[in-house]
């Protein structure tokens, strides 16, 4: 035995991974989906992820779905070897042109329809914080002269 101490991985860096790989994971389903669905890819193309969805819906399998665990990973292998597989066989330019749209989409601004209505929270430019003291306002409808309503009392919390 080695009288060295064991490194043990940062967690940080382990969530940050696992985070780079979900993202390329969606990025890459998303793109197989659009794909699937464009009338320029060939239908030869298109057989790629109707087989591999008929393998992981068959009951027939490399290793049996009875393997806990097991069974389970050769359907979750065969769905991204299928997927990967997928794009790889679609016209690289049409799998180009539907990265730059995927691109484009995440980094293009909101629309005028997209922005945050007053019901919703916003942050203020520049990360401003403003801190106001609430008063009460009398009612403009109201006619001055008349007796005021008494006023409730509040509890303070703080």
């Amino acid at each position: 035995m080695s009288n060295d101490k064991m490194q043990y991985p940062e967690r940080a860096s382990d969530v940050g991974t696992l985070l780079g790989w979900l993202k390329d994971f969606f990025g890459h389903f998303r793109l197989a989906w659009e794909l699937l669905w464009d009338e320029r890819v060939p239908f030869v193309a298109k057989l790629v992820p109707i087989l591999t969805l008929l393998y992981i819906l068959s009951p027939i399998d490399l290793i049996p779905d009875a393997m806990l665990g097991l069974g389970q990973l050769d359907d979750l292998a065969i769905f991204l070897i299928g997927m990967r597989l997928f794009i790889d066989v679609c016209p690289p330019a049409l799998v180009s042109e539907h990265q730059k749209d995927a691109q484009l989409e995440m980094t293009a601004a909101p629309s005028d329809e997209e922005q945050p209505t007053s019901s919703t929270w916003r942050i203020p430019p520049t990360a401003q914080i403003i801190d106001l003291e609430a008063e009460e306002v009398p009612d403009a409808a109201a006619p001055t002269g008349t007796a005021e309503k008494p006023k409730s009392s509040i509890p303070h919390v703080w």
